[in-house]
């Protein structure tokens, strides 16, 4: 099979959801299964309060049978009576809430570090195409209701389910034909919550999903805070604000309109139940058949069940909410990548540093091709640079090269390796890349330098750190190479982060270099000192510089420039001039303004 075939077939989908049952019964097999000691101990402590709260109907049926017979021992012995069982069933409850809130928070721990492990690990292409804010919520939101869900599933579905399993026996124990007509009537409530819970699924998945968009919206317009206030657009991010706002309202409010509904047919049938309760046990009592301490001890038994029904009632609502969040969490995991590492792969032997690009062609999904028959040579030690106006093909050629992309058609070769034949890791290991767009965490200067290469010594730190002009500025911050650069780098000026970011390539000394518009958003002064580390970093390595300012690649070995996305012209800066094309075009807008 060839690298095309596999492509293909990684992207298909069954067009099929799975049943709330399957998903159900696959989060039980993964997530909560392998807790079985929690579970064990959460059905332990949940049988046991659903015993206590069913000895409740015994215990007043003793209590007024005694009073019947007036037997006066009732006087001290049922306060005891009382007080054990309630004290039983008090600490039980407690613990149990304590250990199925355990188990759901180690749940959910667990499923939040696999979501973030799939999640990073996924191709550069299915994370960009989705707003960060709304991947955001996927650990926000969707964890939330997610775990809210199990904890009272555990609570609540566990115990209430068995205290109703134990109301019913001691239903038939009291009086068999009474408990009949009870289980007759309380199913009739089973069909229409079970439709309001379908429909429950399907507004809830919406609802999701338009979260994940209100948190999108809020982290671009509040990390856009500059441009929103420099504008002027207030007035205008206020109105986007108050449709999403809106569009929140009314997918909340049509959740809490069919969770309301439940409870009002569970209240009715309950009634119902108690109303026939009561006629039927009157005319027994008339009969003869019944005493008045079995009537009061199965009303009391209603009186604890009927509560249990409305919990596991609503409960089932629930369920349908949190199996649309299961969903979307498994559409994440389920999905299948476009890169991948071949069975056979094996670590690229990097030797020179060679770079080629053999007819090469490329397209985001079913988008007009972004790169068509590529052809271009990078020669070992040398400077190639790409140069073309935006949209050309640029960023799209550079990031084939760590295979943040492959090909649909063609080979990008290093030392006349296909790297699609590699390794994954061997093949980013022989790359490093120098963006404008620095990305430093909220960690020390330190840390961030040595994400070049995390086994580095404090030494090779700082020396990485020299050589690309950062080490004074960095020993004038207040704790050095300790302090933190706060949030993406915030406490740092934009020539501070990109000589932080060049020290790292330089830590992490891969064979070959990316530059892409490194120096573009520094003010002279920053880019004179940022050039000059590039320069150095440059040094016996093979570099690919993108720019949009031709004055930075003149000095380049070789230039190719791009046009919708194919080669136009190849040379050097002289010999480009002389053709009096593309790029001499180029050349006079920018050396003429």
């Amino acid at each position: 099979m060839t690298d095309t075939d596999t492509r293909s077939l990684s992207v298909e989908r069954p067009d099929e959801k799975p049943s709330g049952r399957s998903l159900i019964a696959r989060f039980w097999r993964d997530r909560i299964s392998p807790l079985w000691q929690l579970v064990v101990v959460a059905i332990i402590l949940s049988a046991t309060t659903a015993a206590a709260a069913t000895s409740y109907a015994f215990m007043v049926r003793w209590v007024f049978g005694m009073l019947e017979r007036q037997d006066m021992r009732v006087i001290w012995l049922a306060p005891l009576v009382i007080i054990l069982i309630t004290a039983i069933r008090g600490g039980s409850l407690y613990l149990q809430t304590v250990q199925t809130n355990r188990l759901a928070l180690r749940v959910m721990q667990d499923l939040q570090e696999s979501l973030f492990a799939r999640l990073i690990r996924a191709d550069y292409a299915r994370l960009v195409a989705e707003p960060v804010g709304s991947i955001v919520s996927r650990f926000t939101n969707d964890i939330t209701i997610l775990r809210d869900l199990l904890v009272r599933a555990a609570n609540n579905l566990l115990r209430d389910t068995l205290t109703i399993f134990g109301v019913v026996i001691a239903m038939f124990v009291i009086d068999w034909m009474l408990a009949l007509l009870v289980l007759v009537v309380y199913p009739l409530a089973a069909l229409p919550v079970i439709r309001i819970g379908n429909m429950l699924r399907a507004t809830s998945s919406k609802a999701q999903t338009q979260m994940g968009e209100v948190t999108s919206f809020l982290e671009e317009s509040f990390s856009g805070a500059r441009m929103v206030k420099t504008h002027g657009l207030e007035d205008h991010e206020i109105k986007r604000s108050r449709f999403a706002f809106l569009q929140r309202f009314r997918l909340a409010l049509s959740l809490a309109s069919s969770k309301a509904r439940v409870d009002p047919i569970l209240e009715v049938v309950g009634g119902a139940a108690f109303a026939g309760v009561l006629a039927f046990a009157g005319w027994r009592i008339s009969r003869g058949a019944m005493s008045t301490a079995d009537v009061v001890g199965f009303i009391t038994a209603i009186g604890v069940m009927a509560p249990a029904i409305r919990a596991v009632g609503t409960l089932g609502a629930a369920i349908q909410e949190g199996v649309a969040v299961l969903q979307r969490i498994y559409d994440v995991t389920d999905e299948t990548d476009d890169v991948i590492e071949r069975q056979n792969a094996k670590p690229l032997t990097v030797t020179r540093g060679r770079l080629e690009m053999d007819n090469v062609s490329f397209k985001y999904g079913e988008e007009t091709a972004a790169l068509s028959n590529v052809d271009i040579i990078a020669d070992a030690a040398k400077t190639t640079a790409i140069v073309g106006a935006s949209g050309s093909g640029k960023t799209t050629l550079l990031n084939l090269i760590p295979r943040l992309y492959d090909p649909s058609k063609g080979a990008v070769l290093i030392d006349g390796q296909n790297i699609r034949k590699a390794t994954i890791k061997s093949v980013r290991n022989a790359v490093a890349l120098v963006s404008q767009d620095v990305v430093l965490f909220n960690d020390t200067i330190a840390a961030n330098i040595a994400f070049g290469r995390m086994d580095a010594s404090r030494a090779e730190i700082e020396a990485a750190a020299k050589a690309a002009d950062a080490h004074d500025f960095i020993m004038e911050i207040p704790g050095g190479y300790d302090a933190s650069v706060g949030p993406r780098g915030g406490q740092l000026s934009g020539g501070q982060r990109q000589r932080i970011s060049i020290a790292r390539a330089i830590l992490a000394n891969a064979p070959i270099l990316l530059l892409d518009e490194a120096t573009s958003a520094l003010d002279a002064e920053a880019e004179e000192r940022v050039q000059s580390a590039l320069k150095r970093l440059s040094e016996g390595r093979t570099t690919i510089v993108i720019a949009h300012r031709l004055a930075t690649v003149r000095d380049a070995d070789c230039i190719y420039v791009m046009e919708n996305g194919r080669v136009a012209e190849t040379g050097k800066h002289d010999e480009l001039l002389e053709l009096d094309g593309i790029y001499a075009r180029l050349s006079r807008l920018q050396f003429s303004s």
